[in-house]
């Protein structure tokens, strides 16, 4: 069932070039046949040089780039990936994931089942059964992964055991039916607002657990202003919704 549906994994990149051919490769491998649009906001290191070099080994359009001259934060790049990704109206699920390959790409085929079976979003969760973090995190980087969950599920309420991670599987009639304009979080905030508009609209999430791998090429994106502008909008939207505003 999963292979019927059609589908594009929306990858946001700066300065992947040590991992970015690596995993187009494992995505264009993957059983469900998945298309990716890379959002590149103009990396210096040639992300976006390389993967030109593969949309052209792939003359068929399964590899696209978008290149953004701003970089303006995580939200924005995915806000610009969903639109360019629903205006084809190609496919019927939008995932969004990261390119440094901490998530796994063996985990779509199980994602996209859970859509062919119902659910409007799945979540590749990290605090489910079978979930986990990699090893090689230390402790620290652990306590805070888990504790900004907790922060957030607890104070919003929310049904979800994940509401932080970044790997989903979008049907994408749900996604075009939220207002992205008005979710605008910069930073991986985004990810809690986004979840959050989806079970305001009682949409069927799910989660399948994955094991959440360290990076092994180039340097984490977190920063302690992107913590700050989480645990803040966290706030805002317990007072005032997924938007974040009055």
């Amino acid at each position: 069932m999963a292979e019927a549906l059609r589908c594009v994994v929306v990858l946001p990149t700066y300065d992947e070039a040590d991992n970015i051919l690596g995993m187009l490769e494992r995505i264009l491998s993957s059983a469900v046949a998945p298309d990716v649009l890379v959002v590149d906001d103009s990396s210096p290191d040639g992300t976006g040089a390389l993967v030109e070099q593969a949309a052209a080994r792939h003359p068929e359009g399964r590899v696209r780039l978008l290149t953004r001259t701003t970089k303006d934060g995580l939200g924005a790049a995915y806000r610009a990936g969903f639109a360019h990704a629903l205006a084809t109206g190609d496919h019927d699920v939008v995932v969004q994931m990261d390119a440094d390959g901490s998530h796994p790409v063996e985990a779509l085929e199980r994602m996209l089942a859970e859509i062919a079976d119902g659910a409007d979003l799945v979540l590749g969760a990290r605090y489910v059964p079978g979930g986990a973090l990699d090893d090689a995190w230390p402790w620290y980087r652990k306590a805070l992964s888990r504790g900004a969950n907790v922060y957030a599920r607890v104070l919003l309420n929310a049904p979800v055991a994940d509401l932080t991670g970044g790997f989903k599987a979008w049907r994408a009639d749900l996604l075009r039916s939220l207002d992205l304009s008005q979710l605008t979080a910069a930073g991986y905030a985004f990810q809690i607002q986004t979840t959050l508009a989806a079970l305001q609209r009682g949409a069927t999430v799910r989660e399948v657990p994955i094991l959440f791998t360290e990076r092994t090429h180039g340097t984490s994106k977190m920063s302690k202003a992107i913590i700050r502008e989480a645990m803040v909008s966290v706030l805002r939207m317990r007072r005032y919704g997924p938007t974040g505003r009055p």
